[in-house]
């Protein structure tokens, strides 16, 4: 394995990148793909820019911080106080239903690994995903509460070891359901008291950018993000196209 720094203070706009689907994963509705591992996503000599693998054109920008690369898993980012971000509008971004996987491996209890349209001047119609205690929790926020930010509303695994994990959030309406490496979690299904109706602007993978706190420490292999509830059967799909590379 070998790291590679990167300093914000080098970053440089690069060309953009050709976009391609990988076989085997459910390609319907996916409207984000980044792939740490894949040069037409990340470019590991210069960390400035993660394109998405869609034809959407959802990329991302260093934002702050000092990113590292992996070869852990074939390509991996290590984050530490790291942001990247995507200012403007996600395309084809909907509101209702989405599912989010992410493959990660960290040691840290808590963090903020992905959040939309929460900003130092907004945190209206925004969602984060998120380490809480070791547990992966969603919630979200408009003018209330959706999905609740308590114990009650996370995963009963944890997966805080160290190892490879397979993320997967989905939301349908109101019914929200989690699932580590294929499996559907215990605590499933949890439920909102309102639907949200969510930005589409400020996409952010690191660490919670409004308040400057709850840093994600560890590794992001690849992100998926639909506007489709995925079913068993299509995470399951997604996790064994994928998972040999995380060493499962």
């Amino acid at each position: 394995m070998f790291y590679s720094q990167f300093s914000l203070s080098q970053t440089h706009i690069s060309t953009h990148a050709v976009h391609y689907k990988k076989n085997g994963i459910v390609n319907q509705n996916l409207i984000l793909h980044l792939d740490a591992s894949n040069s037409s996503s990340l470019n590991q000599n210069d960390l400035s820019n993660w394109n998405d693998l869609t034809s959407n054109n959802n990329d991302l920008s260093l934002f702050s911080g000092t990113m590292q690369f992996s070869s852990d898993a074939g390509g991996s980012l290590v984050f530490d106080n790291d942001i990247y971000r995507r200012s403007s509008n996600l395309n084809n971004m909907s509101h209702s239903n989405i599912s989010i996987s992410i493959w990660i491996k960290s040691t840290s209890s808590n963090g903020y690994v992905l959040s939309l349209s929460r900003t130092p001047s907004n945190f209206t119609d925004e969602f984060i995903l998120k380490l809480s205690s070791g547990k992966v929790q969603f919630w979200d926020y408009s003018t209330n509460i959706g999905f609740l930010h308590n114990n009650s509303n996370r995963t009963q695994t944890s997966v805080n070891d160290g190892n490879w994990k397979f993320i997967t959030f989905t939301k349908d309406n109101t019914t929200g359901r989690y699932f580590i490496n294929g499996v559907a979690d215990n605590v499933n299904p949890v439920t909102a008291s309102r639907n949200v109706d969510y930005g589409d602007d400020n996409l952010i993978i690191g660490k919670n950018w409004r308040d400057n706190n709850e840093i994600f420490v560890g590794s992001i292999g690849a992100i998926y993000l639909y506007t489709k509830t995925l079913s068993q059967d299509e995470i399951t799909q997604n996790y064994n196209a994928t998972k040999s590379r995380y060493g499962h």
